[in-house]
């Protein structure tokens, strides 16, 4: 993970966000043109939540929700 402003960026694989607690790609899909504010990212493999800022198809978690 890279840091960018305070902010952690999430990487992206394959198309698709990888989740930074337990690195595992999520079904949330990059798209360059995406922009989304306080948008609630899922991780169905260890349940995470995140509350992230997409900004032209870049990821950065604001903070966990649970």
């Amino acid at each position: 993970m890279q840091t960018s402003k305070g902010h952690v960026k999430l990487i992206v694989k394959n198309g698709r966000y990888v989740c930074p607690n337990c690195k595992q790609v999520t079904n949330q899909q990059a798209n360059p043109q995406t922009n989304a504010e306080n948008l609630i990212l899922w991780c169905r493999n260890c349940k995470a939540e995140f509350f992230v800022n997409i900004d032209h198809g870049q990821c950065s978690i604001v903070s966990r929700c649970r």
